[in-house]
């Protein structure tokens, strides 16, 4: 008989008969684990608290187990397979906290050991973050750093900075409020609330929306509710509970997709529809009374979007774009305070954003009336009283590389655009930053990898 077999078939025998013997509650048990014949750990030999190192430092992990059958090693760190040598050294490259796990096995069985890594440190300060999609049917979406300081682009930062946490599948928006980060995951109608410093998570709310509703943006309200919109109607969410109430408005069916509070009211871009006006105070009270019979109170304005399109603020006016019909009319479209609209003619080979899969528009401006658009594959500046320029501020071109996601963002703070590419295979990605008064290109940072990077935020 194979000798394996033979002393697991004692090994069984031998723990029913320590279990039977020790029936009364007096009886230690705690030798039954290793009559099972799984590996046991030498006391002392792996720690037992969290460790945390300074950048540079290492910390060898050896830990001395022993058992009647061979030991099988398998180590993850944040949920990579790492290595399968008795002993693992971890190297403290950079600032991150880490879920270091060890995995003792043999032919009856593992046991799992885990420890925590903080390395303290995290600076997100000095650069901006790409949120990403992630590639759908094989994996989540993620935060990229891009480093202005270095020219390097850093991956996986949401995850390496919360020992191993992940965010949902397609990630295409993020926004910062009152200090903080909210990135909504579409696929997984998930929101997730982080430092935007550090990316330390404070709060993840997986499947926050009923009925499989996908998530697709954040818009803060006030200190207690926010809103999320989705491929159907649009949910307030109480920020202290994270109820999520739906909103019924009864056409808003395509989906809901951008917003900002303006003047004491939400604006909401609808797919193919006009923007929909909701009274905040209302939004903000009791909702139990609204029902598909008895649907929730709005206006609109006369503006046309296709739903990812942004807003820009400038003084008590606002901006945005209106598509009446891709690649013939276009608008540059401005709000007053008394609700007044005022529509002029951009380029009509301006893009739009795509709402089959939910992306911010390819506009953003500054507080000072500048505005930015592409049109045409290249990127004009505007002002409302200059909404066409005959040229364009930026044409940048390089072999195989097409706009992708949000395109363009601005920063505002820093007056610098940043524009992103991507080859038609998806894998090569190209980040490109201008000076946003002349167009001079500052710096240029290009990787590899399936990201599909859906917009920009500035700290």
């Amino acid at each position: 008989m194979n000798f394996k077999k033979l002393f697991k078939s004692f090994l069984c025998l031998a723990t029913v008969l320590v279990i039977a013997a020790c029936s009364n509650d007096d009886c230690d048990l705690d030798h039954i684990d290793k009559l099972q014949g799984l590996p046991t750990l030498k006391e002392g030999t792996f720690p037992e608290k969290n460790l945390t190192l300074n950048v540079g430092e290492l910390y060898e992990y050896s830990p001395k187990a022993s058992s009647p059958l061979d030991i099988y090693y398998q180590w993850y760190q944040n949920g990579e397979d790492i290595s399968t040598d008795p002993s693992f050294t971890f190297h403290a490259k950079r600032p991150t906290r880490t879920k270091v796990v060890l995995e003792l096995s043999n032919d009856l069985g593992k046991v799992t050991l885990e420890n925590k890594v903080i390395v303290p440190g995290a600076d997100y300060s000095k650069g901006c973050f790409v949120i990403n999609e992630g590639w759908f049917g094989h994996g989540t979406g993620s935060i990229s750093f891009y480093n202005y300081q270095t020219n390097n682009i850093d991956h996986w930062c949401y995850k390496n900075q919360n020992f191993g946490d992940v965010l949902g599948v397609t990630t295409q928006s993020a926004t910062l409020w009152n200090g903080k980060l909210y990135v909504c995951s579409k696929e997984n109608n998930q929101l997730v609330i982080m430092d935007p410093k550090t990316l330390y998570v404070e709060k993840n709310i997986g499947h926050l929306l009923p009925n499989n509703r996908q998530a697709y943006e954040f818009i803060g309200i006030n200190d207690r509710y926010g809103v999320i919109t989705a491929n159907g109607d649009f949910y307030r969410v109480d920020l202290n509970t994270f109820e999520a109430v739906g909103i019924s408005t009864g056409s808003s069916w395509g989906g809901c997709g951008s917003g900002i509070v303006y003047n004491n009211k939400l604006l909401l871009n609808v797919k193919g529809q006009k923007i929909y006006v909701i009274d905040i105070e209302t939004l903000c009270g009791d909702l139990s009374q609204y029902n598909w019979q008895n649907q929730f109170p709005f206006e609109t304005l006369d503006i046309k979007t296709t739903g990812g399109t942004r807003f820009v603020q400038c003084g008590k006016d606002l901006y945005t774009m209106e598509t009446i019909k891709e690649n013939i009319e276009n608008n540059l479209v401005k709000i007053n305070s008394n609700w007044e609209i005022e529509k002029k003619a951009i380029h009509s080979n301006y893009i739009p954003s795509s709402f089959g899969s939910y992306r911010e528009a390819n506009f953003c401006g500054t507080p000072d009336g500048t505005f930015y658009y592409i049109a045409g594959g290249s990127i004009y500046k505007a002002t409302f009283n200059d909404p066409a320029p005959s040229e364009a501020f930026i044409n940048y071109t390089k072999e195989g590389y097409n706009f992708y996601g949000a395109s363009i963002r601005i920063n505002s703070k820093t007056n610098e655009l940043l524009a992103n590419y991507l080859t038609e295979d998806y894998q090569k990605n190209l980040i490109v930053r201008f000076n946003a008064k002349t167009g001079e290109k500052i710096s240029e940072v290009a990787y590899d990898g399936y990201f599909f990077p859906a917009t920009f935020i500035f700290n």
